[in-house]
């Protein structure tokens, strides 16, 4: 029974997120190796974060401290989303130049694919760290409830928050660095309003029965926000080339 709850809210929270992976990226060794270095960048990031806070524990349960470390960790990953974008400018050049060289081309496409690894990379430590860490839990006798939220439990509740969140942090990347790349302002902005948002949503949870307003609404935006980093990707790759990505060679 314990491995059937591991296994249940593991492919719950996890599951759509390895099939993305295996259709999307693994077949590109380069986005492969991009989306590890993303994810161990992220879990620098997140463990540099904790760190910090722990200086201000413990914390007064309430929502306004709880708000003041969401807002804080929030910031720092946006602060860092712009530095990644530098590093992928300085990169772009490089594979321009090695594409040049070779005979390839190297389209708008090709850095969307780029953007999606380092965004998948973002939501891969988002669900080790916050989701993944909670599953050997499930190997007891009992589980965990919020007294906030009896009718959820608290697994159940960390599998749709990583799934959520995949979806949220892995199209919110694609979308910024279309916007850095184009000077949108809107794309720009659309990032870090929607990271501070849906995550300042998740304090509903300490609310008397909020997880059950709270988890849906979050899937709903991740699912939006999926949809239309997709049908941008769509358009702004049959736009710039008219055809199939060149990122790696095939085989690779």
């Amino acid at each position: 029974m314990a491995a059937l709850t591991f296994f249940s809210y593991f492919f719950l929270g996890i599951g759509p997120g390895i099939v993305f992976f295996l259709f999307l990226i693994a077949p590109k060794s380069f986005l492969v190796l991009l989306t590890l270095f993303s994810t161990f960048l992220w879990l620098i990031v997140l463990l540099a974060t904790s760190a910090i806070f722990r200086g201000f524990l413990p914390f007064p349960v309430t929502q306004g401290s709880y708000a003041g470390v969401l807002v804080a960790s929030v910031a720092i990953q946006e602060a860092v989303r712009i530095g990644v974008w530098f590093l992928h400018r300085k990169s772009s050049a490089m594979l321009e130049d090695v594409a040049r060289q070779t005979g390839h081309r190297y389209a708008l496409l090709d850095k969307l694919y780029i953007a999606l690894a380092w965004g998948f990379g973002h939501a891969a430590c988002h669900s080790v760290f916050f989701f993944l860490s909670l599953l050997p839990l499930t190997s007891g006798d009992g589980t965990f409830y919020l007294d906030e939220c009896p009718q959820m439990s608290l697994f159940l509740m960390g599998a749709l928050y990583s799934l959520a969140f995949g979806m949220i942090l892995t199209s919110t990347m694609v979308v910024a660095f279309e916007g850095y790349h184009t000077r949108d302002v809107a794309h720009i902005l659309y990032a870090p309003l929607l990271h501070f948002a849906a995550s300042l949503a998740t304090l509903g949870n300490l609310r008397q029965g909020g997880c059950q307003v709270v988890m849906p609404v979050l899937i709903a935006v991740g699912g939006f926000s999926s949809i239309y980093a997709g049908q941008m990707s769509w358009r702004k790759g049959l736009a710039g080339q008219g055809g199939r990505p060149r990122l790696s060679s095939e085989g690779s």
